[in-house]
């Protein structure tokens, strides 16, 4: 499992009730990643473990980013049980930070709540004054900002980052994996691991994990660029700029991975994406143009070409091949 776990003891509490604060434009496959392995711990445990609700700062409908109109459960203000709040940010840069949701979130902070932050949720975190002193990761979009204008915060590479009571993912899958390491923290890896299988983890991490476990800490830049193209599926970054990132010209990361991984990086991006598309067909009903936007493709089009010359399949064969096998599980 990527993960990082900054240097300081874990926290005591185990979380229970965990309030998830939507802003304008979110993204809802990142709700989505963290809220189903809440939902199978408690599952496969018996018990109500956990208990969580979406939130707006007023208790408004916000869109996402694809455009659909959601309707939280309640206002983050009139909440004053939650354990933990995790503020899912909308995608893109931020522009701008709403005063009424940093006193908010300073609110919650004096209350003991722990904090955490899904993509550029992160930047509005530092913007409260909430992340100095602990260690964070973020969307890519924003990292540029939150080292201009945060200089003190220390900004990591991984796709996420524990600290204490400070949670941070960049997006898409990273907190999905984010979730099973509190859920192990609490509640232990046998758990985390039945959780883990029926979502099929593997089959994204498969060609990337043990790959970068057999290097070992002989070639930290590629371990940091498939970190950084793993937490970043959904917005794939430029390779100019994730060269950049770990500091490394484009030719240099381009004869990285034609050494090691004879590929280029776009193709092993892709490779990392269309993994990420056909788990999502496997294991959700999402539609097919929410996976194909969800996984970084601008169109429904050329995520069909790409699945098709990647798997020998057209993603709609994809969903429709692995239904007679369930059926069949069933009876």
């Amino acid at each position: 499992m990527s993960s990082f776990e900054a240097l300081h003891p874990p926290a005591e509490i185990a979380l229970e009730a965990i309030g998830f604060l939507l802003t304008e434009h979110f993204s809802l496959i990142a709700l989505a990643a963290v809220l189903e392995p809440l939902r199978r711990a408690n599952q496969f445990s018996g018990h109500s473990l956990y208990r969580w609700q979406t939130l707006t700062a007023d208790g408004r409908p916000v869109r996402a980013s694809n455009g659909m109109l959601v309707s939280p459960d309640g206002a983050a203000s009139s909440e004053s049980e939650l354990q933990a709040l995790i503020l899912c940010g909308a995608e893109g840069s931020p522009r701008d930070c709403d005063p009424q949701l940093v006193r908010l979130l300073q609110e919650q902070a004096r209350r003991g709540v722990h904090l955490g932050a899904l993509g550029s949720g992160s930047w509005l975190l530092a913007n409260a004054g909430l992340l100095q002193g602990y260690q964070c990761c973020a969307s890519w979009e924003c990292q540029t900002d939150i080292r201009e204008g945060f200089p003190d915060i220390s900004l990591c590479p991984q796709p996420f980052v524990l600290d204490r009571d400070r949670y941070t993912a960049a997006g898409g899958t990273a907190g999905l994996e984010m979730m099973l390491q509190l859920i192990a923290r609490s509640h232990g890896p046998l758990l985390v691991e039945a959780i883990s299988e029926t979502l099929a983890l593997e089959q994204v991490r498969s060609e990337s994990v043990p790959f970068r476990q057999a290097l070992g800490s002989a070639h930290p830049k590629l371990q940091e660029a498939i970190a950084l193209m793993e937490a970043n599926l959904e917005e794939p970054i430029e390779l100019d700029k994730l060269a950049g990132y770990i500091a490394l010209s484009r030719r240099q990361l381009e004869r990285l991975f034609g050494e090691y991984l004879r590929c280029s990086p776009s193709r092993y991006y892709l490779k990392l994406r269309l993994l990420q598309a056909r788990q999502l067909l496997r294991q959700t009903r999402l539609p097919i143009l929410n996976v194909a936007t969800g996984c970084g493709f601008v169109s429904p089009q050329h995520f069909s070409k790409c699945y098709r010359e990647h798997f020998g399949i057209a993603p709609s064969h994809e969903r429709s091949s692995k239904s007679p096998r369930r059926r069949a599980a069933v009876h």
